[in-house]
């Protein structure tokens, strides 16, 4: 099979949980059939990034660009433009003629089976192109992540602009969702969404994967009383939850176990977060990291307070198969079929959050059972393998199925000869 990928990014380093999931799904796609990647890239931050993508693809097209920097004052402006604008600012960036024209000389130039698209991003440029079938995979029902955002902000003009954000998204989301022949979605809850919200049923889910021959128990004993966060700091939803976390839950947490500590570990924390982190007790912000096996394996309780989101967390099972022992919240645990109280616990509000923590925290045998299971778990369950099989299952099917609807059409008009 021969595809043309469009990726948001180089997804090179994997350091957001839709490059670690993107990644892991295409690369090993790409032992299977035979793809060819366009996606956006800055030219000098991604230089090395677009060396490896062309040494795991086919064939790699970037499409150079500077994306603004988040929290700039360009960025601002841009934001402050986008409201006069019919389409959400997270799509009016990517709306570039440069990325469908690379993806129109492609096209010219080899015969595709079909289009793949991940993300929303980079589905909508390609609406109007000719090729099918056409194939997206929606890491988020990206309305409704909007939607939660706006529904949980208090500062009236950021939730003026979530809500114009959302209700310009949904539209848009729905008919790129009707136009293409099939959508991928992370979890079922998002598969039930888009059937309900959009009324069409090509749709399939995949479920998280992780490695677990990367990810695993790397034998030292965690520290006493930390805590841990993984995930991307400039993606909102993860500095939201941090917030949340800080001023209603750690100080619980402290109460009850005077030595505990919290590291937040990811790329880009905002100087907001960082002054918030500044004034807590034992609360350190490291930044982007190489590896974050080291930071989850000093961890006794890895925790995941999110309270707005979509898709699935991928940082979820990756601590899990380092037997670490998880408290999330329920939109934290959304979309994955882990069990609380058994691999996993599950909490929504400050009290019954911090109480959690607190007795996993005290309770090293506790701690160790539901660690040991949430290993278990996903090792026989959630291997990347077996989310890869699931893709190429679905995709011959879109393929082969758009073949049969073409040589029918083509068999029903009649043949014209010259007199």
């Amino acid at each position: 099979m021969k595809i043309l990928l469009t990726l948001r990014q180089p997804l090179f380093p994997p350091d957001t949980g839709g490059k670690v999931r993107s990644l892991n799904i295409f690369a090993r796609l790409a032992r299977r059939a035979a793809i060819h990647a366009v996606s956006f890239a800055d030219p000098v931050a991604d230089a090395e990034a677009i060396s490896e993508m062309k040494g795991l693809f086919k064939s790699y097209t970037p499409v150079f660009w500077q994306e603004t920097r988040k929290y700039s004052a360009r960025f601002y402006k841009e934001l402050v433009a986008s409201q006069f604008s019919s389409l959400p600012y997270f799509l009016a960036k990517c709306y570039q003629p440069r990325f469908r024209s690379a993806t129109e000389v492609l096209t010219a130039r080899e015969h595709f089976d079909l289009v793949f698209c991940d993300f929303l991003q980079t589905a909508f440029p390609l609406l109007e192109i000719t090729l099918k079938p056409k194939v997206v995979l929606e890491h988020n029902v990206e309305f409704l992540l909007r939607k939660r955002k706006w529904s949980v902000e208090k500062h009236p003009l950021r939730k003026m602009v979530y809500g114009s954000e959302w209700r310009k998204t949904r539209p848009i989301e729905a008919r790129v969702c009707r136009c293409f022949d099939h959508v991928f979605t992370v979890s079922e809850e998002d598969q039930q969404t888009i059937r309900r919200e959009f009324a069409i049923d090509r749709v399939s889910t995949l479920p998280t994967g992780v490695d677990t021959d990367f990810f695993r128990p790397l034998g030292n004993p965690p520290l006493p009383g930390r805590m841990v966060f993984v995930g991307s700091m400039d993606w909102d939803p993860n500095e939201d939850g941090i917030v949340w976390f800080l001023g209603n839950v750690y100080p619980r947490i402290r109460q009850a176990i005077p030595n505990a500590s919290f590291a937040i570990v990811g790329r880009n924390p905002s100087q907001r977060l960082r002054a918030i982190a500044a004034k807590t007790p034992a609360v350190e912000v490291t930044g982007w990291v190489p590896d974050v096996r080291p930071y989850l394996s000093q961890a006794a309780v890895v925790v995941v307070p999110l309270r707005i989101g979509g898709g699935t967390r991928v940082k979820i099972p990756e601590a899990m198969a380092m037997a670490k022992a998880v408290v999330s919240t329920p939109i934290g645990a959304e979309g994955l079929p882990f069990h609380d109280g058994a691999e996993i616990r599950i909490a929504e509000h400050p009290e019954a959050f911090a109480g959690a923590v607190a007795e996993l925290l005290r309770n090293d045998s506790l701690r160790n059972v539901i660690g040991t299971a949430a290993r278990q778990e996903v090792v026989s369950n959630h291997s990347w393998e077996k989310v890869v099989t699931r893709v190429e299952e679905v995709l011959e099917r879109v393929a082969s199925h758009d073949k049969r609807v073409t040589t029918r059409t083509v068999a029903s008009y009649p043949l014209m000869v010259n007199p």
